[in-house]
């Protein structure tokens, strides 16, 4: 959505610069301070208590988002729309429960296909390797059809199932600090994972794939908006798009759950569950539908649940 803005309020102040000008202005200062975390995570991400506090904060990722996805279908739900409801069950279950069939590995298969999450570079040459970010997250830009949030199941996807540079843990802790730091998580994403594999070729590379498309349409729409905004085909395709991005981020809220709480969906049995982590998850997520907190507030007190109870000897 920033971004949208940006390309919008660059056209209508301009022309292709004034675009450009805005789309950067909103793009470096998140890049620039992803790229400190990066270097701040990959330098103490093995350190004792910085696990515990990131473990602690995945809990309440998955309550923010899960609580985005109930306020989200709050709307469909209440609209009475047949086709939407089922439209929304339907992705659901498309994406949590066929595509989980595939999913189910994961966990075990990442780590040994890419040594720390990434590609090796004696494996792959370095452009063949930044050709592969900017094409998957042109795929990621092209369908983040919704906001922010409807990234997260499709950075899953490319950067976990696709092409294993990250981890099931990894990718937790990625959406951890995407949802924490200043900017479009997208964007946030992007530049973790371009960084992880390719250093910082590699985040100008993602980072640029995620954006263009954006660029691209938005202008498009920009030329054409006063004379169509109103189109009802328009208005219609939206509108059904709506529900299945609901169930999409609702299985990515689920799948990150069920990672922080048995430590992914082939661990799932009643003696591997983390009480702990479920408890965390509980009291978060009813703190966001009756509180209203910030959900970075309430992300941060995860944090320091999580570090005080690794260090009570709680099994987390």
């Amino acid at each position: 959505i920033a971004v949208n803005a940006a390309i919008l309020i660059g056209w209508k102040a301009g022309n292709l610069p004034a675009m450009l000008v805005a789309v950067l202005g909103t793009v470096i200062p998140p890049v620039a301070i992803l790229s400190l975390i990066s270097l701040f995570y990959q330098a103490f991400a093995a350190n004792t208590l910085v696990a515990m506090v990131l473990k602690g904060m995945s809990c309440g990722v998955a309550a923010v988002i899960l609580d985005v996805s109930v306020s989200m279908s709050e709307r469909i739900v209440g609209s009475g729309q047949f086709i939407h409801l089922l439209v929304m069950a339907a992705a659901f279950v498309a994406t949590f429960f066929l595509r989980g069939k595939r999913d189910v590995d994961y966990p075990l298969r990442c780590p040994n296909r890419h040594r720390d999450g990434a590609m090796g570079a004696e494996r792959k040459d370095e452009n063949m390797i930044l050709t592969q970010l900017f094409l998957s997250f042109l795929q990621i830009g092209l369908f983040s059809v919704g906001g922010g949030y409807a990234a997260i199941p499709l950075i899953q996807e490319q950067t976990v199932l696709v092409h294993g540079w990250l981890t099931a843990e990894q990718f937790m802790d990625l959406a951890t600090i995407a949802e924490m730091t200043p900017g479009p998580i997208g964007i946030n994403g992007a530049t973790f994972v371009g960084l992880k594999v390719a250093g910082l070729p590699g985040a100008i590379m993602a980072t640029l794939g995620f954006i263009l498309p954006s660029m691209v349409i938005v202008s498009f729409l920009a030329l054409i908006y006063r004379r169509y905004r109103a189109l009802p085909m328009l208005q219609s395709v939206l509108s059904s798009l709506r529900p299945a991005v609901i169930a999409l981020i609702a299985a990515a809220g689920i799948n990150m759950l069920l990672q922080a709480t048995f430590g992914g969906r082939a661990n799932i049995s009643p003696a591997t569950i983390r009480w702990a982590d479920v408890i965390l998850f509980i009291v978060s997520f009813i703190i966001l539908r009756n509180k209203r907190l910030s959900p970075i507030l309430v992300m941060a007190i995860c944090g320091a649940a999580g570090l005080l109870l690794g260090l009570a000897g709680f099994p987390f």
